[in-house]
């Protein structure tokens, strides 16, 4: 008898911890969050981007190569990724396509490290 009331309890204080915490859950996937938008009503993207994958290098799909510093080998260079792109190539305009393979022509230039520097410090 008394080792039949134990496992009573114990399944009623699994159940009861289990609907807990699907309560939490759902409850707290349900804050309302209403992302920030311009004047104009557009999204404000404005803040701290940063990739964590291969996306660093290019968000579409692309093969590993060599790195900008051919002296360091292996760790300078640039991984093999899937992408992040989800309907396969960006529809670029000829002149962006045309920039984006000098941009990778000139990987490790001055010139290119001048473009990335202005497009990080610029405000």
């Amino acid at each position: 008898m008394r080792n039949e009331f134990g496992r009573v309890t114990l399944v009623t204080v699994i159940v009861a911890v289990g609907l807990l915490l699907a309560v939490a859950t759902v409850t707290s996937q349900t804050t309302g969050y209403k992302a920030p938008r311009t004047p104009d009503g557009k999204p404000n993207l404005n803040g701290i981007w940063q990739a964590l994958n291969t996306a660093y290098w290019d968000i579409e799909a692309h093969a590993a190569a060599p790195g900008p510093v051919l002296e360091l080998g292996a760790a300078g260079a640039i991984p093999g990724g899937l992408g992040i792109v989800e309907e396969g190539a960006i529809p670029y305009k000829p002149e962006a396509l045309a920039k984006k393979k000098d941009d990778r022509k000139h990987l490790g230039s001055i010139r290119a490290l001048s473009r990335l520097t202005e497009r990080t410090f610029s405000t």
